[in-house]
Protein backbone atom coordinates (compact mmCIF):
# COMPACT_ATOMS: atom_id res chain seq x y z
CA UNK A 1 0.00 0.00 0.00
CA UNK A 2 2.51 2.56 0.38
CA UNK A 3 4.33 1.64 -2.54
CA UNK A 4 1.16 2.66 -4.16
CA UNK A 5 0.58 5.93 -2.64
CA UNK A 6 4.16 6.72 -3.26
CA UNK A 7 3.12 6.51 -7.03
CA UNK A 8 0.03 8.62 -6.27
CA UNK A 9 2.37 10.84 -4.59
CA UNK A 10 1.98 14.89 -5.85
CA UNK A 11 -0.51 13.45 -8.42
CA UNK A 12 -3.73 15.32 -9.20
CA UNK A 13 -6.91 14.14 -10.91
CA UNK A 14 -6.50 16.57 -13.20
CA UNK A 15 -2.89 14.66 -14.00
CA UNK A 16 -4.93 11.68 -14.80
CA UNK A 17 -8.38 12.71 -16.16
CA UNK A 18 -9.28 12.80 -20.32
CA UNK A 19 -10.18 16.08 -20.91
CA UNK A 20 -12.73 17.71 -22.40
CA UNK A 21 -14.88 14.93 -21.10
CA UNK A 22 -17.52 14.28 -24.31
CA UNK A 23 -21.17 14.43 -22.55
CA UNK A 24 -24.68 14.32 -23.33
CA UNK A 25 -27.87 15.71 -21.69
CA UNK A 26 -30.73 14.61 -19.67
CA UNK A 27 -33.34 15.61 -23.22
CA UNK A 28 -30.82 13.12 -25.56
CA UNK A 29 -32.30 9.95 -26.87
CA UNK A 30 -30.65 7.02 -25.28
CA UNK A 31 -29.83 5.56 -28.32
CA UNK A 32 -27.48 8.70 -29.07
CA UNK A 33 -25.73 8.37 -26.19
CA UNK A 34 -24.62 4.74 -27.12
CA UNK A 35 -23.64 5.49 -30.36
CA UNK A 36 -21.12 7.93 -28.95
CA UNK A 37 -20.28 5.72 -26.81
CA UNK A 38 -19.61 2.93 -29.58
CA UNK A 39 -17.70 4.85 -31.49
CA UNK A 40 -15.62 6.51 -28.64
CA UNK A 41 -14.68 2.77 -27.46
CA UNK A 42 -15.89 4.52 -23.80
CA UNK A 43 -18.32 2.71 -21.70
CA UNK A 44 -20.04 5.41 -19.88
CA UNK A 45 -20.98 9.30 -20.47
CA UNK A 46 -21.30 12.39 -18.35
CA UNK A 47 -24.91 13.73 -17.91
CA UNK A 48 -24.79 17.65 -18.36
CA UNK A 49 -27.02 20.70 -17.56
CA UNK A 50 -27.57 23.29 -19.63
CA UNK A 51 -24.73 24.98 -18.19
CA UNK A 52 -22.35 21.64 -18.08
CA UNK A 53 -22.77 20.72 -14.53
CA UNK A 54 -23.10 17.03 -13.77
CA UNK A 55 -26.75 15.96 -13.38
CA UNK A 56 -25.56 12.28 -13.85
CA UNK A 57 -23.52 9.43 -15.41
CA UNK A 58 -24.72 6.97 -18.36
CA UNK A 59 -23.35 4.07 -18.22
CA UNK A 60 -23.18 0.57 -21.17
CA UNK A 61 -24.73 -1.42 -17.50
CA UNK A 62 -27.81 1.26 -17.33
CA UNK A 63 -29.28 0.02 -21.07
CA UNK A 64 -29.78 -3.24 -19.54
CA UNK A 65 -32.66 -2.56 -16.94
CA UNK A 66 -34.10 0.21 -19.83
CA UNK A 67 -36.35 -2.56 -20.77
CA UNK A 68 -39.35 -0.95 -21.73
CA UNK A 69 -41.31 -4.15 -21.06
CA UNK A 70 -39.68 -4.75 -17.74
CA UNK A 71 -40.84 -1.27 -17.30
CA UNK A 72 -44.66 -1.66 -18.16
CA UNK A 73 -44.64 -5.13 -15.59
CA UNK A 74 -43.44 -2.96 -12.99
CA UNK A 75 -46.63 -0.80 -13.46
CA UNK A 76 -48.79 -3.46 -13.75
CA UNK A 77 -47.52 -4.63 -10.40
CA UNK A 78 -48.57 -1.01 -8.98
CA UNK A 79 -51.69 -1.29 -10.67
CA UNK A 80 -52.79 -5.00 -8.39
CA UNK A 81 -51.74 -3.12 -5.38
CA UNK A 82 -54.20 -0.49 -5.80
CA UNK A 83 -56.80 -2.59 -7.36
CA UNK A 84 -56.52 -4.49 -3.76
CA UNK A 85 -56.71 -1.40 -1.60
CA UNK A 86 -53.16 -0.43 -1.46
CA UNK A 87 -52.43 3.81 -1.56
CA UNK A 88 -50.27 4.26 -4.66
CA UNK A 89 -47.02 6.37 -3.41
CA UNK A 90 -46.81 9.37 -5.13
CA UNK A 91 -42.67 8.80 -5.41
CA UNK A 92 -43.27 5.82 -7.62
CA UNK A 93 -45.89 6.96 -9.58
CA UNK A 94 -43.23 10.32 -10.58
CA UNK A 95 -40.50 7.85 -11.14
CA UNK A 96 -42.14 5.43 -13.28
CA UNK A 97 -43.47 8.04 -15.61
CA UNK A 98 -40.57 9.03 -16.75
CA UNK A 99 -40.38 9.79 -20.55
CA UNK A 100 -39.38 6.51 -21.98
CA UNK A 101 -36.08 6.26 -24.33
CA UNK A 102 -34.14 9.73 -22.58
CA UNK A 103 -31.19 9.59 -21.08
CA UNK A 104 -32.92 10.79 -17.61
CA UNK A 105 -35.11 7.28 -17.92
CA UNK A 106 -31.57 4.94 -17.65
CA UNK A 107 -28.98 7.89 -16.04
CA UNK A 108 -27.71 7.00 -12.57
CA UNK A 109 -28.44 10.52 -10.80
CA UNK A 110 -26.43 12.22 -9.14
CA UNK A 111 -23.37 11.65 -10.54
CA UNK A 112 -20.13 10.89 -8.03
CA UNK A 113 -17.60 13.96 -8.45
CA UNK A 114 -14.61 14.85 -7.64
CA UNK A 115 -12.46 18.37 -7.89
CA UNK A 116 -10.03 18.27 -10.39
CA UNK A 117 -7.28 19.37 -7.72
CA UNK A 118 -8.09 16.53 -5.22
CA UNK A 119 -5.46 14.08 -5.29
CA UNK A 120 -5.38 10.59 -6.91
CA UNK A 121 -5.31 8.85 -3.67
CA UNK A 122 -8.54 10.40 -2.74
CA UNK A 123 -9.80 9.41 -6.48
CA UNK A 124 -8.64 5.66 -5.89
CA UNK A 125 -10.33 5.65 -2.36
CA UNK A 126 -14.01 7.12 -3.83
CA UNK A 127 -13.58 4.61 -7.03
CA UNK A 128 -13.35 1.68 -4.21
CA UNK A 129 -16.17 3.03 -1.93
CA UNK A 130 -18.85 3.31 -4.54
CA UNK A 131 -17.64 0.15 -6.56
CA UNK A 132 -17.82 2.56 -9.80
CA UNK A 133 -15.52 2.64 -12.54
CA UNK A 134 -15.55 6.28 -13.61
CA UNK A 135 -15.69 9.82 -11.47
CA UNK A 136 -16.57 13.18 -12.73
CA UNK A 137 -14.08 15.46 -12.11
CA UNK A 138 -15.17 19.01 -11.86
CA UNK A 139 -13.54 22.88 -11.78
CA UNK A 140 -15.78 25.13 -10.16
CA UNK A 141 -18.92 23.18 -10.22
CA UNK A 142 -18.53 22.55 -13.92
CA UNK A 143 -17.35 19.37 -15.47
CA UNK A 144 -13.85 19.35 -16.33
CA UNK A 145 -12.62 15.76 -17.59
CA UNK A 146 -13.33 11.84 -16.17
CA UNK A 147 -11.40 9.93 -14.12
CA UNK A 148 -11.50 6.09 -14.22
CA UNK A 149 -10.11 3.21 -12.82
CA UNK A 150 -8.17 2.65 -16.11
CA UNK A 151 -6.80 5.97 -15.87
CA UNK A 152 -5.45 5.33 -12.36
CA UNK A 153 -3.71 2.07 -13.78
CA UNK A 154 -1.25 4.12 -16.24
CA UNK A 155 0.62 5.04 -13.29
CA UNK A 156 1.66 1.62 -12.47
CA UNK A 157 1.93 0.37 -16.00
CA UNK A 158 3.20 3.12 -17.63
CA UNK A 159 4.01 2.98 -21.90
CA UNK A 160 7.24 0.18 -22.16
CA UNK A 161 8.85 -0.70 -25.33
CA UNK A 162 7.40 -3.80 -26.47
CA UNK A 163 9.62 -6.96 -25.96
CA UNK A 164 10.72 -8.24 -29.70
CA UNK A 165 8.66 -11.30 -29.98
CA UNK A 166 10.26 -14.66 -29.96
CA UNK A 167 12.49 -16.61 -33.25
CA UNK A 168 10.54 -19.43 -34.49
CA UNK A 169 12.00 -22.26 -34.67
CA UNK A 170 12.76 -22.62 -38.41
CA UNK A 171 14.25 -18.78 -37.54
CA UNK A 172 16.44 -20.30 -34.66
CA UNK A 173 17.90 -22.72 -37.30
CA UNK A 174 19.05 -20.32 -39.83
CA UNK A 175 20.40 -18.29 -36.90
CA UNK A 176 22.54 -21.07 -35.64
CA UNK A 177 23.45 -22.33 -39.15
CA UNK A 178 24.47 -18.56 -40.03
CA UNK A 179 26.84 -18.79 -36.86
CA UNK A 180 29.05 -21.35 -38.22
CA UNK A 181 27.38 -22.91 -35.12
CA UNK A 182 27.06 -26.90 -34.83
CA UNK A 183 22.70 -27.84 -35.02
CA UNK A 184 21.98 -28.76 -31.96
CA UNK A 185 21.43 -32.23 -31.14
CA UNK A 186 17.99 -34.34 -31.28
CA UNK A 187 16.84 -34.80 -27.58
CA UNK A 188 17.20 -37.89 -25.74
CA UNK A 189 14.59 -40.08 -24.41
CA UNK A 190 13.98 -39.24 -21.21
CA UNK A 191 14.82 -41.85 -18.31
CA UNK A 192 12.52 -44.00 -16.18
CA UNK A 193 12.60 -44.34 -13.38
CA UNK A 194 10.39 -47.06 -11.54
CA UNK A 195 7.68 -45.68 -9.05
CA UNK A 196 8.58 -42.46 -9.93
CA UNK A 197 7.06 -40.09 -11.27
CA UNK A 198 7.50 -37.34 -14.26
CA UNK A 199 7.19 -33.53 -14.06
CA UNK A 200 4.53 -33.87 -17.06
CA UNK A 201 2.62 -36.54 -14.49
CA UNK A 202 2.56 -33.80 -12.00
CA UNK A 203 1.86 -31.17 -14.35
CA UNK A 204 -1.39 -33.49 -15.00
CA UNK A 205 -1.85 -33.65 -11.59
CA UNK A 206 -2.02 -30.10 -11.55
CA UNK A 207 -4.23 -29.44 -14.00
CA UNK A 208 -6.97 -32.08 -13.05
CA UNK A 209 -6.78 -29.95 -9.59
CA UNK A 210 -7.31 -26.73 -11.05
CA UNK A 211 -10.02 -28.01 -13.91
CA UNK A 212 -11.98 -29.70 -10.78
CA UNK A 213 -12.00 -26.37 -8.98
CA UNK A 214 -13.07 -24.59 -11.59
CA UNK A 215 -16.03 -27.01 -12.37
CA UNK A 216 -16.66 -27.06 -8.51
CA UNK A 217 -16.84 -23.05 -7.93
CA UNK A 218 -19.20 -22.76 -11.37
CA UNK A 219 -21.25 -25.96 -9.53
CA UNK A 220 -21.74 -23.67 -6.35
CA UNK A 221 -22.67 -20.45 -8.20
CA UNK A 222 -25.41 -22.26 -10.32
CA UNK A 223 -26.55 -23.68 -6.96
CA UNK A 224 -26.35 -20.13 -5.31
CA UNK A 225 -27.40 -18.96 -8.67
CA UNK A 226 -30.94 -21.18 -7.94
CA UNK A 227 -31.37 -20.49 -4.56
CA UNK A 228 -31.54 -16.81 -5.19
CA UNK A 229 -33.75 -17.01 -8.05
CA UNK A 230 -36.06 -19.05 -5.92
CA UNK A 231 -36.51 -16.60 -3.36
CA UNK A 232 -37.08 -14.00 -5.77
CA UNK A 233 -39.65 -16.03 -7.47
CA UNK A 234 -41.49 -16.45 -3.91
CA UNK A 235 -40.85 -12.69 -2.91
CA UNK A 236 -41.87 -11.32 -6.03
CA UNK A 237 -45.52 -13.04 -4.63
CA UNK A 238 -45.36 -12.60 -1.31
CA UNK A 239 -46.64 -9.69 1.03
CA UNK A 240 -45.39 -8.14 4.40
CA UNK A 241 -46.99 -10.12 6.91
CA UNK A 242 -48.85 -8.23 10.01
CA UNK A 243 -46.92 -10.52 11.93
CA UNK A 244 -43.62 -9.59 10.25
CA UNK A 245 -44.61 -5.66 11.08
CA UNK A 246 -45.55 -6.64 14.61
CA UNK A 247 -41.82 -8.54 15.31
CA UNK A 248 -40.26 -6.01 13.39
CA UNK A 249 -41.61 -3.15 15.81
CA UNK A 250 -40.40 -5.58 19.15
CA UNK A 251 -36.93 -5.79 17.58
CA UNK A 252 -37.06 -2.35 17.12
CA UNK A 253 -37.71 -1.37 20.83
CA UNK A 254 -35.04 -3.62 21.70
CA UNK A 255 -32.41 -2.62 19.41
CA UNK A 256 -33.19 0.81 20.75
CA UNK A 257 -32.86 -0.50 24.41
CA UNK A 258 -28.94 -1.55 23.34
CA UNK A 259 -28.58 2.01 22.19
CA UNK A 260 -28.66 1.16 17.84
CA UNK A 261 -30.65 4.01 16.05
CA UNK A 262 -31.69 1.23 13.44
CA UNK A 263 -32.40 -2.26 12.79
CA UNK A 264 -32.94 -4.37 9.74
CA UNK A 265 -36.62 -4.69 8.53
CA UNK A 266 -35.98 -6.58 5.25
CA UNK A 267 -33.45 -8.74 3.60
CA UNK A 268 -33.90 -9.91 -0.21
CA UNK A 269 -31.63 -11.00 -2.94
CA UNK A 270 -30.60 -7.84 -5.04
CA UNK A 271 -32.29 -9.55 -7.94
CA UNK A 272 -35.56 -8.60 -6.79
CA UNK A 273 -35.35 -5.15 -7.91
CA UNK A 274 -36.24 -4.00 -11.49
CA UNK A 275 -32.54 -3.06 -12.19
CA UNK A 276 -30.88 -5.54 -9.84
CA UNK A 277 -29.77 -3.13 -6.74
CA UNK A 278 -28.10 -0.56 -8.98
CA UNK A 279 -30.11 2.61 -7.87
CA UNK A 280 -29.44 1.21 -4.28
CA UNK A 281 -26.22 0.89 -4.30
CA UNK A 282 -25.21 4.65 -5.70
CA UNK A 283 -27.40 5.24 -4.11
CA UNK A 284 -30.38 7.07 -5.92
CA UNK A 285 -32.76 9.02 -4.56
CA UNK A 286 -35.12 6.93 -7.14
CA UNK A 287 -34.34 3.43 -5.46
CA UNK A 288 -38.12 3.14 -4.17
CA UNK A 289 -39.48 2.83 -7.67
CA UNK A 290 -37.10 -0.25 -8.30
CA UNK A 291 -38.47 -2.28 -5.58
CA UNK A 292 -40.71 -4.93 -6.51
CA UNK A 293 -42.97 -7.70 -5.09
CA UNK A 294 -42.60 -8.26 -0.85
CA UNK A 295 -39.68 -5.13 -1.17
CA UNK A 296 -42.34 -3.07 -2.28
CA UNK A 297 -44.84 -4.28 -0.07
CA UNK A 298 -43.08 -3.61 3.03
CA UNK A 299 -42.32 0.11 1.39
CA UNK A 300 -45.88 0.85 1.10
CA UNK A 301 -46.76 -0.17 4.45
CA UNK A 302 -43.88 2.08 6.06
CA UNK A 303 -45.23 4.89 4.11
CA UNK A 304 -48.75 4.93 5.04
CA UNK A 305 -48.09 3.65 8.39
CA UNK A 306 -44.32 4.19 9.61
CA UNK A 307 -43.30 7.26 8.02
CA UNK A 308 -46.01 9.34 10.06
CA UNK A 309 -44.82 8.00 13.25
CA UNK A 310 -41.30 9.34 12.61
CA UNK A 311 -39.43 6.26 11.61
CA UNK A 312 -37.59 6.76 8.20
CA UNK A 313 -36.13 4.02 5.79
CA UNK A 314 -32.78 3.40 4.43
CA UNK A 315 -31.74 1.23 1.98
CA UNK A 316 -28.25 -0.92 1.04
CA UNK A 317 -26.93 -3.36 -0.53
CA UNK A 318 -25.70 -5.72 2.03
CA UNK A 319 -23.07 -8.60 0.22
CA UNK A 320 -21.55 -8.25 -2.96
CA UNK A 321 -20.75 -12.14 -4.22
CA UNK A 322 -18.26 -11.99 -7.08
CA UNK A 323 -18.16 -7.88 -7.03
CA UNK A 324 -22.11 -7.85 -7.89
CA UNK A 325 -24.90 -7.11 -5.74
CA UNK A 326 -25.80 -9.99 -4.01
CA UNK A 327 -28.59 -8.85 -0.82
CA UNK A 328 -29.94 -5.74 -0.42
CA UNK A 329 -31.40 -4.41 3.07
CA UNK A 330 -34.02 -2.08 4.15
CA UNK A 331 -34.02 -0.74 7.60
CA UNK A 332 -36.06 0.85 9.84
CA UNK A 333 -34.64 4.34 11.51
CA UNK A 334 -35.44 6.53 14.32
CA UNK A 335 -32.25 8.27 14.65
CA UNK A 336 -30.66 9.87 17.74
CA UNK A 337 -31.88 12.60 20.05
CA UNK A 338 -29.28 15.53 19.95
Amino acid sequence: MNAIHASFEGKRVRDAMKSPAVSVRPEDSARHAAEIMIRLRVSGLPVVDAENRPVGVVSETDFRYGDEAERARQRDAWVRYISEGQEMSGAYLEALEREAGQVKRIMASPAICIDEDASLIEAAELLARHRIRRLVAVRDGKVAGVITRASLLRFFAPDRPKARPLPTPDEFEEAIEAAGLPPAPPPADAPHIEGVASAAELKKLVGDFERHKVEMKADVARQAKAKRDEAVKHMLRAKFTNAEMTSLLSQAVEAARNGDASCVALTFPAALCTDGGRTINLPSPDWPASLRGKAADFFLRWEKELKPLGYALSARIATFPDGFPGDAELSLVWGREG
